[in-house]
């Protein structure tokens, strides 16, 4: 072996010396950093959400409250007496009826947001269900009835065919609100 060889080798062991203890230090250093920055991110996801959650809530439950209201307005006893009219003919309750249908649902649409897909499916059934008996119940009154005729065939059809969608939808949503608040 030359003069060389032997301080190459030396070289390279000197060198092996000092970067392998380097190189295991860095690398525990690096997965710990790692670890803690993890664990941090992961934590103030968590104080996030659960901000978030508890900014929400209130929110959340305003809107049951208020699509409670909304499946309470479209009864056909409370909407028949709240608009009851004897001075107007039956095409033109009719139109009133649908005509308050349809604004109490576009002002509450937004709340979509806040529930269950499934929650507003029913909330959507129910105000087409309404509007079709009241034209079912149009359909079978003469050209000259009165609206009060209309309000008491539409309530009569809504006792035959012993419709209690609404108050049953407000039972989904008390379910539901148990389920996603647990209350």
């Amino acid at each position: 072996m030359t003069l060389l060889e032997i301080n190459s080798s030396n070289l390279f062991i000197d060198i092996l010396q000092f970067t392998v203890p380097t190189l295991i230090v860095f690398l525990v250093t690096y997965l710990s950093l790692k670890k803690f920055l993890d664990e941090d991110y992961k934590r103030r996801q968590l104080e996030l959400k659960s901000k978030l959650a508890d900014e929400l809530t209130p929110v959340k439950l305003q809107a049951y409250e208020r699509l409670t209201i909304l499946l309470e307005r479209l009864k056909p006893d409370n909407l028949v007496l709240r608009l009851a009219n004897t001075n107007i003919n039956a095409t033109e309750f009719r139109y009133l009826l649908i005509q308050q249908i349809n604004d109490e649902f576009n002002h509450n649409v937004s709340q979509q947001i806040y529930v269950s897909d499934q929650a507003w499916t029913l909330i959507k059934a129910i105000r087409e269900n309404t509007i079709n008996q009241i034209n079912d119940a149009y359909a079978g009154l003469r050209e000259d009835a009165r609206g009060t005729e209309l309000g008491k065939n539409f309530l009569q059809l809504v006792v035959e065919r012993n419709d209690q969608s609404a108050q049953q939808a407000i039972q989904f949503l008390k379910k539901e609100i148990d389920i996603v608040f647990g209350i």
